[in-house]
């Protein structure tokens, strides 16, 4: 078995390297020196990779730490794995409300059956939780109604991440779900020797994914199938880059840069008024080989491949974008997808979305999306590009 992990190139090259997009701040050597003096930077890991911001012009370290704190904070909330996180919270509370419920009953709303349960019944199933979870049930006010749905209480957080999921959702017929978490936890490419699930436990997994059993009603998240949880892998990372670029600008920064794994945000131009250089990283290149670079000002630059988190079992290669139709890898023409947009949520939700949708009705969506350029790279290493890319190209150096 072979495996590839992007942490083991992080700290080993001289340019930033994080999942796929390398930043290149050509001619910073030669700024003067009071530019060079100001810049102020800051690494830490979240979210299950390195981060690092950057500021070139503005704010104080003061800032920079209010940007931890603000990650540590997210990752509080939306984490699939920390124990202590909203998200695993919700997650372990509707695994175990299926735990409670009769087979008959979650077998009925599995397949869209009404049922009704009692006061007593919800009384009863409530309590269990409670004394199972108290401290999830507690902090989230579950409730079972009915109809046999179970809901929590969610923070405003949770509420725009998972409306900005069922946009991506709709945006990609359904390639994009946060609900793919029942079959994502069986998939583990962190851990050295990954291995795959067994196929009886991804079909049982595919019963409980699909945007279709989540509701947001004001803050009440429900879910209509026991045993339903959800993940914002596919958006998280970028939400979060432009909550710390709106804190950064709260703090007068006119000039800096994020780079959450994967993720790129720049904020304005570089100190001398010019344009952020981009690389675009050569799939699965152990070096900072690129393939494209692009100028970019103020906007966000996300890149999603197969090459970031694989493994091959029994010559057979396997990735971490998974198709929610079948609970394995996607399997297309597609290596990578780089999504250029304002908003890094975008670029975020854009590159799983389309890298899910394919090379021709991925290019359709962003050349009907105003704003947002993107470039494909295909499994034999050429490279398509959207209707406006070529404004962000720039020659490489």
């Amino acid at each position: 078995m072979q495996t590839w992990n992007k942490r083991r190139l992080i700290n080993t090259l001289a340019i930033f390297i994080i999942a796929g997009v390398m930043v290149y701040l050509i001619g910073s050597g030669h700024l003067p020196r009071k530019q060079q003096n100001e810049t102020k930077n800051i690494q830490g890991f979240a979210f299950d990779t390195t981060y690092q911001i950057t500021i070139y012009q503005g704010g104080t370290k003061k800032t920079l730490q209010k940007c931890v704190s603000e990650c540590s904070s997210c990752e509080n909330v939306i984490s699939r794995t920390k124990k202590t996180s909203t998200v695993y919270r919700i997650n372990a509370l509707s695994k175990k409300y299926e735990e409670l419920l009769p087979g008959k009953l979650c077998q009925s709303l599995q397949k869209g059956q009404t049922i009704m349960l009692s006061k007593q019944q919800r009384t009863e199933y409530e309590a269990k939780l409670k004394q199972a979870l108290p401290e999830a049930y507690t902090e989230l006010a579950c409730h079972v109604s009915s109809d046999g749905s179970i809901s929590f209480q969610v923070n405003d957080t949770l509420q725009k991440l998972v409306n900005y999921s069922f946009k991506y959702g709709k945006l990609s017929k359904g390639c994009f779900t946060m609900g793919i978490e029942p079959v994502s936890s069986l998939w583990d490419f962190s851990t050295d020797q990954p291995t795959v699930p067994q196929d009886a436990e991804i079909r049982k997994a595919l019963t409980y994914v699909g945007d279709e059993h989540i509701r947001l009603h004001n803050d009440r998240l429900s879910f209509s199938v026991p045993g339903t949880g959800i993940e914002f892998g596919g958006i998280a990372k970028g939400y979060i880059a432009d909550r710390l670029k709106d804190l950064l600008r709260q703090d007068g920064v006119t000039s800096g840069l994020i780079d959450l794994g994967g993720n790129i945000l720049c904020l304005g131009n570089k100190p001398d008024g010019t344009a952020f250089r981009i690389g675009v990283r050569q799939p699965f290149s152990d070096r900072d080989a690129v393939i494209d670079t692009v100028a970019v000002k103020d906007l966000s630059v996300v890149s999603s491949g197969i090459y970031e988190r694989c493994f091959k079992q029994n010559g057979k290669f396997y990735h971490h974008i998974l198709d929610p139709s079948t609970g394995y890898p996607v399997d297309n023409t597609l290596m990578a997808v780089t999504i250029l947009s304002k908003a890094s949520v975008d670029g975020d939700g854009l590159s799983t979305t389309c890298f899910g949708l394919g090379l021709e009705k991925g290019m359709e969506l962003i050349d009907s999306l105003d704003n947002v350029e993107a470039v494909f790279v295909t499994k034999d290493e050429k490279m398509h590009y959207s209707k406006g890319y070529a404004k962000y190209r720039a020659m490489q150096k």
